[in-house]
């Protein structure tokens, strides 16, 4: 009988970020400012405030050129954003990121007249600048992958890189938990080898095995291939994998994403 990973496991990995960056800026004193309606929490109007901050602090160190990108980045945090953000090319243009925000000071003021609370806030920042762009030669071809697959049922694809590397693999489900679907407990990390064809499962007793309660569940497999071994670790999820992408230098990675729908029979 074959050991099969269930969707619903959750699975945590006890490893260490080691994430690689090219040149840390440490930006300082920087404003960020939001305003909201009487309706809106205050908790929200900080937020955005916070993301602002965070645009200034890109620009404030010397990354503008795709300022538009960052703005859906930054201001975005719902998993239908990051979705959107894993189908464009984002992953190639971007060329900085925000690793850190510290808030010195938070000044709230409510203006009677319009109803509005306006909220500014004081923080630093350090800022990850990548000194090397996307390495054109470092890609990979993926076969196998299904738009719709049936409740429950395995899901097995290949992978093909241009150089040798490592794969780092998720499935984001929107109902259901999601996991890190390789490497797991069952299958050990493992060095992918150039214009080779890799099979996943790589071990003959494992499934991944797709399913749902619901009448059709969409699901986003994201594969991560690093030229080096960095490992993921915190909880999986839109959020945490992309900041942890975006903390890895672009020349160093290639990211496929793949929408796909389980439906229950």
């Amino acid at each position: 009988m074959k050991t099969k990973i269930f969707i619903a496991v959750f699975l945590y990995l006890a490893i260490n970020v080691s994430a690689q960056s090219d040149n840390i800026i440490s930006v300082k004193n920087i404003k960020g400012q939001a305003i909201g309606g009487i309706n809106t929490a205050p908790a929200e109007i900080i937020e955005k405030a916070i993301k602002n901050a965070k645009l200034n602090a890109l620009t404030k160190a010397g990354i503008h050129e795709q300022i538009n990108t960052y703005q859906n980045l930054y201001r975005s945090e719902t998993s239908q954003d990051y979705e959107e953000i894993f189908m464009s090319d984002v992953f190639t243009n971007i060329s900085g990121v925000v690793q850190s925000v510290t808030i010195k000071d938070t000044v709230a003021r409510f203006d009677e007249s319009n109803y509005a609370l306006k909220v500014t806030i004081t923080a630093d920042a350090k800022v990850i600048k990548y000194d090397k762009k996307e390495d054109r030669t470092f890609d990979a071809w993926v076969e196998g992958i299904k738009n719709y697959y049936n409740s429950p049922s395995p899901a097995t694809f290949k992978i093909k890189p241009t150089e040798d590397c490592y794969a780092q693999i998720f499935l984001i489900a929107r109902e259901q938990e999601s996991y890190q679907l390789y490497p797991n407990q069952y299958e050990k990390k493992q060095l992918l080898k150039a214009h080779k064809e890799h099979s996943f499962p790589t071990v003959p007793y494992i499934d991944y095995e797709l399913s749902t309660k619901l009448k059709q569940e969409p699901h986003r497999l994201i594969i991560v291939l690093l030229k080096e071994s960095i490992p993921f670790t915190g909880k999986v999820a839109y959020k945490p994998i992309l900041d942890w992408i975006f903390s890895i230098s672009p020349e160093k990675r290639v990211v496929k994403s793949f929408g796909i729908t389980v439906i229950k029979n």
